[in-house]
C-alpha cells in the first residue's frame, strides 16, 4: 500500500513538473521579449512567467522574493513540503541548449538519498522538461502516463531532467527516479563543500539529455522549474535560486 501511494504521488508530481493541465493551475502569461537572446525569468517568483504548481494533498513549499549576500533571488523554504515554481519556455527558446543559473544552499537535507525511494528530498533542484513522441515509449511508460491521466486528467512530461545537489553521489552521476523512468536526476554538486556560498552552474541540457536517456535525441524544452522539497523525510530546508537563463 505504501509503495502504491508513493507511486501515485510520484506520478502526479512528475506530471506537475511541466505544469500539466488542471483546473487548479493558472498559467502566467508569456512576457518574454521578441528581441531577447535568451529566456531569463525574473528573480521575483511573483512576476510572470513564474507560477506556482501545488498538489492539493501536499503542503506547498513557500517561494518568495529575497536578497542573499546582495543577490536578488527566489527563496524556497520547505517544511515537510513539496511544490514547484515553473516557467513555460516560449517557442523561440524551445530548442536552446545552454542553461545557466545560481543557487545558494545553507545546508543539505539530513538523511536524504536521491537514489532511494522515500529518502529523495533535496534542498535545490533545477528541473527541465522536454517534449517528445509518446508513441515511441515502451508499454510500461505509456501505462504510467495513462494512469497519471486517469488519476487527474494530467499528462506526464515526455522526459525531464532534475539538476540536484546531492550528499554522496558524485558530480555528473545520473540517478533514476524510483517510480518514473522518464525522470532522471543529474548531480551538479556533491557533498558539503560550497554550502552557504553562491554557486554558479552552466549545463548543455541537450548533451545531458543524451546522457540521461541513452540512444534518444532531445526534443523541444517545454518548461523550467525550481523545486525544493522535504515531503519524504518531513524536515526543514531552504535554498535561493537566481539568474536562471536558457539560451
Amino acid at each position: 500500500m505504501q509503495r502504491a501511494t508513493g507511486l501515485i504521488t510520484s506520478i502526479i508530481a512528475g506530471c506537475l513538473l511541466v505544469g500539466c493541465a488542471s483546473n487548479n493551475v493558472v498559467r502566467a502569461p508569456d512576457t518574454s521579449s521578441s528581441e531577447a537572446t535568451s529566456f531569463a525569468p525574473t528573480n521575483d517568483p511573483s512576476v510572470a512567467p513564474w507560477y506556482a504548481v501545488n498538489i492539493r494533498f501536499k503542503t506547498p513549499t513557500v517561494y518568495s522574493k529575497a536578497v542573499i549576500s546582495g543577490v536578488p533571488c527566489v527563496l524556497a523554504e520547505a517544511n515537510g513540503s513539496w511544490s514547484l515554481h515553473v516557467a513555460n519556455v516560449p517557442p523561440k527558446f524551445a530548442t536552446a541548449s545552454t542553461l545557466s543559473w545560481r543557487w545558494h544552499v545553507p545546508a543539505l537535507v539530513e538523511g536524504a538519498n536521491n537514489g532511494t525511494a522515500g529518502l529523495d528530498d533535496a534542498p535545490a533542484r533545477l528541473v527541465v522538461a522536454f517534449k517528445g513522441d509518446r508513441d515511441k515509449l515502451d508499454a510500461a511508460d505509456r501505462s504510467t502516463m495513462s494512469l497519471a491521466k486517469a488519476l487527474g486528467g494530467w499528462e506526464l512530461p515526455f522526459a525531464a531532467i532534475q539538476y540536484i545537489w546531492e550528499a554522496k553521489a558524485p558530480v555528473n552521476a545520473v540517478i533514476p527516479n524510483a517510480n518514473i523512468a522518464r525522470i532522471k536526476k543529474i548531480v551538479v554538486r556533491s557533498g558539503e563543500v560550497g554550502l552557504t556560498e553562491w554557486q554558479s552552474f552552466e549545463r548543455n541540457v541537450r548533451e545531458d539529455f543524451r546522457k540521461a536517456f541513452p540512444g534518444e535525441e532531445p526534443g523541444e524544452i517545454e518548461s523550467i522549474g525550481l523545486m525544493t522539497d522535504t515531503d519524504s523525510l518531513g524536515g526543514v530546508t531552504k535554498a535561493c535560486y537566481a539568474d536562471v537563463r536558457l539560451r
